[in-house]
């Protein structure tokens, strides 16, 4: 059964509740050591016996504590019998930590101050009636102790050697420090409770806030989802028609337009040119709403050499007079991702390249391991990219001021390249300078983890 954060937080809690607990008891048996080395009067045996009953029945604690967290408790009822286990362990501390007080000194002994801290500790558990039924079993308690010292119902242990007079011939003494213990626990008891509720109401809100969110976030997903099923079905029944178009232009121009005027053959072209971008564009459209409808990779071992080999056939560059050079070190390197989409992610980046390159214009792509990472650059010495628009490149449907004066585009091309290099556990970045070129670098994990759903 898996266990919740929630759960998790309040055991460990408990766990760090008894951790300290073990340092209250080498505290208590090393202080009686030391006591007696400074010359008090202190029953040593009787203190050393209570150091190692609070470390047996911590062990009790502590062996119902793995229990919980062995899950052998039904998770349901884990809070409830928390608080239970937790009272449980105050009572005992309070009645323990009351007979280490009488047989050191009573309300003599300026330790019995100490007893705040227990209640921080368990006021930080505890709901307020709880804490504050705890913080009056504490002062009754105490109190008790001391009425009985002062009456001589129980015998007072004074302590010879740091206190030169028994403080408790002296009633207003016994009832100041009485009355100051007595009231710090009650006010501590309140600022902690405060403080706590506080602290739990906001813990409250939080997870409401968060579970709302999550919900919101589901519905978000939800919509993106019918939206890229929507673009994906308009864009596959749009793509055909325009394939149609095309085809029809090209038989019309090679075939019945050969003897017709020049104006009507250039009419014809712009009527292909245009459906020509109309078809990139519904593709593109269509790449990227399946790949986001997509939730798992088809991964397999890809030979870059060999990937970017079909990658530059299919996008040329010669006729620019463009010099492309490919570097791969070492050779032969390969990586595990999925190859048709990353293919569309090298298309993407040098087709690019080569667009936005004059003529004469060099390209670069280099490719090397790194920290356990493939490292893939492509540059260019093209137009480059304004320093106040890099921020924006990766936006889908944005494109650069000067890149819409130079060639049509969709402004998909980036974002899909974007969101598969990040699919595949990556990072895209962009170094570029006006008027003398840009740079995109990938990073792409050798061996990708596919997310689990």
């Amino acid at each position: 059964m898996k266990i919740s954060l929630k759960e998790a937080e309040l055991t460990e809690r408990l766990r760090w509740y008894i951790n300290i607990r073990w340092l209250t008891a080498g505290a208590v048996g090393l202080a009686g050591l030391v006591a007696r080395w400074l010359g008090v009067d202190v029953p040593l045996t009787t203190i050393i016996l209570i150091a190692l009953f609070i470390a047996l029945y911590n062990v009790a604690f502590q062996l119902y504590l793995k229990r919980i967290k062995s899950r052998r408790l039904v998770s349901i009822d884990l809070p409830q019998k928390a608080e239970r286990f937790v009272l449980l362990q105050a009572v005992v501390d309070i009645l323990t930590l009351t007979v280490l007080i009488h047989y050191t000194g009573g309300l003599e002994n300026p330790f019995i101050f100490y007893f705040i801290f227990h209640t921080v500790l368990t006021g930080i558990f505890l709901p307020p009636a709880t804490a504050y039924m705890q913080a009056a079993f504490v002062s009754v308690a105490v109190g008790a102790m001391a009425i009985g010292e002062y009456l001589s119902i129980i015998p007072h242990h004074h302590l010879k050697g740091f206190i030169p007079e028994e403080l408790y011939d002296t009633p207003i003494y016994l009832a100041t420090v009485y009355g100051a213990f007595a009231t710090a626990i009650l006010f501590t008891t309140y600022i902690v409770s405060s403080i706590s509720e506080r602290l739990k109401a906001g813990e409250l809100e939080l997870a409401e806030k968060t579970k709302r969110l999550k919900e919101l976030n589901r519905q978000l997903e939800q919509k993106d989802r019918l939206k890229s099923e929507y673009v994906r079905m308009v864009a596959h029944d749009v793509k055909g028609p325009l394939s149609s178009i095309l085809t029809m232009v090209d038989v019309l121009t090679d075939e019945y337009l050969k003897n017709l005027p020049q104006d009507a053959l250039q009419i014809t072209a712009g009527i292909r040119r245009k459906a020509e971008f109309l078809h990139g564009y519904v593709a593109e459209l269509l790449d990227i709403s399946e790949i986001r409808l997509k939730k798992t990779l088809r991964l397999e071992p890809v030979e870059l050499s060999a990937l970017l080999e079909d990658v530059l056939m299919l996008t040329g560059g010669g006729e620019k007079g463009l010099q492309i050079e490919v570097t791969i070190k070492p050779q032969g390197l390969t990586l595990v991702a999925d190859r048709e989409q990353l293919f569309c992610v090298l298309k993407n980046l040098i087709e690019n390249a080569i667009n936005y390159t004059p003529e004469g214009g060099r390209i670069t792509i280099g490719a090397t391991v790194e920290d356990g990472s493939v490292r893939i650059d492509v540059s260019d010495t093209g137009i480059g990219i304004p320093p106040d628009e890099i921020g924006r490149i990766f936006d889908e449907f944005y494109r650069a001021t000067n890149a819409e004066r130079l060639t049509r585009g969709t402004g998909l091309g980036l974002s899909l390249v974007k969101l598969i290099v990040e699919r595949h556990g990556g990072s895209i970045s962009v170094e570029s300078t006006p008027g003398m070129g840009t740079t995109f670098s990938l990073r792409l994990p050798l061996r990708h983890e596919p997310d689990k759903e």
